[in-house]
């Protein structure tokens, strides 16, 4: 649960570096489940655009923060990760070591 959680709490901290873990939990969360839900209301009509588009950005801003934060820990460049695709494997790397 700490997982979904900390992006929100560092949603504003992008110097600070994220777990692979951390990345991974929040990202499967927002796509196979807080997506859907969202798709499966607007579908109904139970959430309007401004709703949704809410909704959208409320999620969105998080995971970009954590995504520059992942990409702090593995020392990345921050500006691949706006590229969809490439930022999931630029986040999948492991962390490199300090030497």
């Amino acid at each position: 649960m700490k997982y979904l959680i900390q992006p929100f709490q560092n949603i504003f901290n992008i110097s600070g570096k994220a777990t692979l873990k951390e990345f991974w939990v929040f990202f499967v969360f927002y796509v196979f489940l807080i997506s859907p839900v969202i798709g499966f209301a607007r579908g109904l009509d139970l959430l309007g655009d401004n709703i949704t588009l809410a909704l959208r950005i409320v999620f969105l801003f998080p995971f970009i923060t954590l995504g520059v934060r992942r990409l702090n820990e593995t020392k990345f460049n921050k500006w691949p990760f706006l590229i969809p695709i490439v930022n999931l494997v630029l986040a999948a790397f492991p962390p490199k070591e300090n030497i």
